[in-house]
C-alpha cells in the first residue's frame, strides 16, 4: 500500500493505492508554518481511521512551505507516529506540481490555490525558484490574495455599491468579525482565501474581471517572466483559481507569448502514474 498527499495551506488531498483499489481522503491543510508534529498526528489518526496504517509501504508528502529540513521534519515526524512501518519522504507541494504537472519533461510549473508560487523544472528536479513570500508579502493571483482584496475593498467603500451589499450578505461581514479572523483567529490565509468562490460566482461584472486579471497578471510578472528563461518553457498550471479561470488565465499568458499546456485543479493523477510506473 502507498499514500500520496498534496498538501496546501486550506486542505491535503490523500491517495491510497491499496493494490488495484485507489481511496481519496481529505482532510484540513498541513503547513508546518501553522501546525506542529503533535498536530499532524491528530489530524491523520483522524483521517486514517478506517484505514489499516501498518500495511502502508510507502508515503510520498508534498507540502505547502515544506521547503527546508526543520519543516520537513515536522511533517515527517507527525506521519511517522502514525505510519510506523512506512517509508516516508516529505517535500515541498511546489515539486508535488511539477511532477504532477510535466512528469518527467520540462516545463514552468505555477500553482495558483490558497497560495501562489513557480518554478522552472527540468524533468527531475526544481532548478529555479522564485521565493514565494507568503499571503502578507506575496501570493499574487491566490485565493488569500483576492480575499484579501476583496475584503480591503468592502472595508474601504471602495467595492461597487450592489456587489459590497451581496458579499456582505454571503458572509455576514462586519469589520469586527474581519478584524478578530484577520488579526486574532489561527489561519487567517484560509479564511482569506474563503471569499474566492465570490469571484467566480460574480466573474461577469468588470469589477470582478479586472481584480482577477490583475492579479494572475501580477502573478506572471513577478514569478514566471522574472525568469530569464521563461520563453523556452511551456506553462502547467495547479490549483483551484488557475483551473477555474482557465481563461483569463489563457488570456494573460497570451499576453506574454506564452503557451498553458495543461491546468489541473490537483497535481494526484499524475503524482500517482509517476510514483507507481
Amino acid at each position: 500500500m502507498i499514500i500520496i498527499a498534496d498538501s496546501g495551506s486550506t486542505k491535503t488531498e490523500w491517495l491510497v493505492k491499496d493494490g488495484e483499489k485507489l481511496i481519496t481522503l481529505k482532510s484540513i491543510g498541513l503547513n508546518p508554518f501553522f501546525v506542529n508534529a503533535r498536530k499532524v498526528t491528530e489530524v491523520v489518526k483522524e483521517t486514517f481511521r478506517n484505514i489499516s496504517v501498518q500495511q502502508v509501504e510507502k508515503l510520498f508528502f508534498y507540502g505547502a512551505s515544506c521547503s527546508s529540513p526543520d519543516r520537513c521534519s515536522i511533517i515527517s515526524n507527525g506521519l511517522a507516529a502514525v505510519f510506523t512501518k512506512a517509508i516516508i519522504e516529505t517535500d515541498h507541494d511546489m515539486l508535488g506540481a511539477a511532477r504532477g504537472l510535466f512528469g518527467n519533461n520540462k516545463g514552468i510549473a505555477i500553482i495558483l490555490g490558497t497560495g501562489s508560487n513557480s518554478c522552472i523544472y527540468d524533468g527531475n528536479d526544481i532548478i529555479e525558484n522564485i521565493p514565494a513570500l507568503g499571503y502578507i508579502l506575496g501570493d499574487e493571483g491566490s485565493g488569500a490574495f483576492f480575499g484579501l482584496q476583496l475584503v480591503k475593498d468592502f472595508l474601504n467603500r471602495e467595492m461597487p455599491e450592489s456587489l459590497s451589499k451581496k458579499f456582505q450578505d454571503t458572509y455576514n461581514l462586519d469589520k469586527e468579525s474581519i478584524f478578530d479572523n484577520v488579526y486574532n483567529q489561527p489561519f487567517p490565509n484560509r479564511y482569506l482565501a474563503k471569499f474566492a468562490p465570490f469571484l467566480s460566482e460574480n466573474i461577469s461584472h468588470t469589477y470582478i474581471y479586472n481584480m482577477v486579471y490583475a492579479g494572475i497578471d501580477l502573478f506572471f510578472k513577478r514569478h514566471v517572466i522574472a525568469y530569464t528563461t521563461h520563453k523556452q518553457y511551456a506553462i502547467g498550471s495547479i490549483g483551484s483559481i488557475g483551473y477555474v479561470f482557465n481563461d483569463i488565465l489563457l488570456k494573460v499568458c497570451k499576453k506574454y507569448n506564452l503557451e498553458l499546456t495543461i491546468n489541473e485543479r490537483s497535481p494526484m493523477k499524475k503524482l500517482l502514474e509517476f510514483h507507481t510506473k
